[in-house]
């Protein structure tokens, strides 16, 4: 994945290499940052927020997995 950004990253600076040499240090990095987020909107990413609200449903999922094992073992034992 970072090989991918890395090349995806790399064609958007070579794209816009001609355009930097003649802004302003701010312009430029303006420039590199659209180009970074241009990036990486296009591969299949998800935001932090996204990702824990992920990781606390399946904590929540694998819990309930839990017990549900331990009712059946009980079940099973009667």
């Amino acid at each position: 994945m970072i090989d991918q950004f890395i090349k995806q990253f790399g064609s958007g600076l070579e794209q816009a290499t001609s355009q930097l040499s003649k802004l302003p240090a701010e312009e430029i990095q303006m420039q590199l940052q659209a180009v970074a987020k241009t990036t990486l909107s296009k591969m299949d990413l998800v935001s932090r927020e996204e990702f824990e609200v992920q990781a606390a449903m399946l904590a929540k999922y694998r819990q309930r997995l839990v017990e549900l094992e331990d009712k059946i073992k009980q079940l099973e034992q009667d």
